[in-house]
C-alpha cells in the first residue's frame, strides 16, 4: 500500500514507545527453548508488542516443542516451520531443528526474498559438526534431527551475516562447548557480542576475544528475561527529532546491553557537523537507511562506508537507499567499492519505492516529517519490525 507521510506540524518532541529489541529478544528465544525448566522472555515495561520477525521465531519454537529428555521436543514427527521474512529466525531455527530426536524431519521455510538469501556458510558449519542439513531448489532448509557434536572449532565467515556464528553459538551449550572463530575486522561482529550477552544472561560462562568466542557445555538456565527497548526502533526517533530540531525520549532503553544501533548518536553528530564525514556502519549496519535520509538533509558531503554486506538483506540496501534518495532529488551515488555517497541539498516530495524493506520504509518515513510530500510505497512492510509505526508516525506529525 502507498502511505502518504504527515509533514511536522513543527519539532518532534516526546516519548516514544518502540517494540523489545528484535537482537536480544530472538536470541533469548532460542536459548529459552534449550532450558530444562520454562523461561519467562517478556518484554521490558512500557514497550511496544514485538513485531511480526518475533512473532514467527517465538511460533516455530512453540512448534519445536521444549527441551527434555536430551533432545529439542519430542517424537518422530515431521514438522514444518514458516519464518517468514525473518532472516535471524530462520537461521536459528535451522540450527535448533538439529537438536530435535534422531531422524525426526523438518522443513523450514519462508517467503521468496527470504529462501533467496544467503545460508550456505551455516549449512556448511552444522555439517561439519555432523548435523543433517540440505537446501532445497527453492531454498527452504530440510533438517534431519540428530548426529550434531560439537566440543571443537570451527571457522565461520560472517562477511554476509553475523548470523551464521550466532546459530552455532546458540548450540553450543547443548552440544557440549564450541569454539567459534572469526575472522578479523569482521563486520557485524558487534551482533556477535549480543549473543554472548544472551548466553551470560542465561547463565553460560563465554570466554571471547575480537575473533575468537568459546562457548562450554552448561545447563542455560535463568529465572526470566526482560527484553530491553529495540534501540534500532529508537533510533528513528532521534532521527527525527534530530531533522525537525525537537527531542525524542525512548523509554525501556538499557545501557547494559551494548546493543550496536545505540550509535545512532554519533551519526547524528557527525552529521551536525559542517564539511564532509564519513560514517563507517560496519558495527551498525542496520543504520544504513536512517544516516542516508539524515545526510541528505545535512550540509555538505557524507560517505557512508561498511555496508557491503547488507546488499543481501531484505533489499539490496545500499542500492534502495540511493534509488529513494534521488527520487527526492537528492545527489546521491553508490561507488563500485559499495560506498553509499550523499551531498546534502533541496529535497522534494516524491513516491519511495521501499522495496519491502522495513529499514527502508521507516527511514523515508522520517524523513516525510521533514520534507513534504513524501509517499511510502509498499509501506506495510513496517510490521516485519514496528507494527505501530505508520500510526507513531502521524502522531509524531501533529496529525492526530
Amino acid at each position: 500500500m502507498d502511505f502518504a507521510v504527515p509533514p511536522a506540524a513543527g519539532p518532534v518532541r516526546g516519548t516514544f514507545a518502540v517494540p523489545p529489541s528484535k537482537s536480544i529478544h530472538q536470541r533469548a528465544l532460542a536459548l529459552s527453548a534449550l532450558c530444562a525448566e520454562p523461561v519467562a522472555v517478556t518484554p521490558a515495561a512500557g514497550l511496544q508488542a514485538a513485531g511480526e520477525d518475533v512473532e514467527r521465531l517465538a511460533a516455530a519454537i512453540d512448534v519445536l516443542g521444549s527441551w527434555q529428555g536430551g533432545a529439542l521436543g519430542e517424537g518422530r514427527h515431521s514438522l514444518t516451520l514458516d519464518l517468514g521474512e525473518n532472516g535471524t529466525g530462520f537461521r536459528f531455527a535451522i540450527a535448533l531443528a538439529t537438536l530435535r530426536p534422531t531422524g525426526a524431519r523438518t522443513l523450514v521455510r519462508g517467503r521468496p526474498v527470504l529462501l533467496r538469501r544467503p545460508h550456505a556458510v551455516l549449512l556448511r558449519a552444522l555439517s561439519a559438526l555432523g548435523a543433517h542439513v540440505k537446501r532445497r531448489s527453492s531454498g527452504a532448509v530440510r533438517v534431519i534431527g540428530g548426529g550434531v557434536r560439537g566440543g571443537r572449532r570451527a571457522f565461520v565467515d560472517i562477511a554476509r551475516s553475523s548470523q551464521y556464528a550466532s546459530a552455532l553459538l546458540l548450540l553450543a551449550p547443548r552440544i557440549g562447548g564450541l569454539t567459534v572463530d572469526l575472522p578479523r575486522a569482521a563486520s557485524s561482529r558487534a551482533y556477535v557480542r549480543i549473543t554472548e550477552e544472551v548466553l551470560r544472561a542465561f547463565g553460560v560462562a563465554v570466554e571471547s576475544t575480537d575473533t575468537r568466542v568459546h562457548v562450554p557445555a552448561a545447563e542455560p538456565q535463568a529465572d526470566a528475561l526482560d527484553v530491553p527497548a529495540d534501540a534500532s526502533a529508537a533510533a528513528c526517533w532521534r532521527i527525527a527529532a534530530a531533522l525537525t530540531g525537537g527531542e525524542a525520549e525512548i523509554p525501556g532503553l538499557d545501557d547494559l546491553w551494548a546493543q550496536p544501533d545505540s550509535a545512532v548518536a554519533h551519526v547524528i553528530a557527525a552529521c551536525a557537523q559542517p564539511g564532509g564525514r564519513e560514517l563507517d556502519l560496519r558495527d551498525c549496519s542496520d543504520l544504513v537507511f536512517l544516516a542516508g535520509v539524515l545526510a541528505a538533509a545535512s550540509e555538505g558531503e557524507t560517505r557512508i562506508t561498511g555496508v557491503a554486506h547488507t546488499r543481501r538483506k531484505e533489499s539490496d540496501r545500499p542500492a534502495v537507499l540511493v534509488q529513494g534518495l534521488r527520487a527526492l532529488g537528492a545527489d546521491a551515488e553508490l561507488a563500485p567499492d559499495d560506498t553509499v555517497r550523499v551531498r546534502g541539498g533541496p529535497l522534494r516530495g516524491a513516491r519511495v519505492d521501499c522495496a519491502g524493506d522495513h529499514r527502508a520504509a521507516i527511514a523515508f518515513g522520517v524523513l516525510g516529517l521533514h520534507v513534504p510530500g513524501i509517499v511510502l510505497g509498499g509501506a506495510e512492510c513496517v510490521r516485519k519490525s514496528q507494527p505501530t509505526f505508520l500510526d507513531d508516525l502521524e502522531r509524531a506529525a501533529g496529525a492526530r
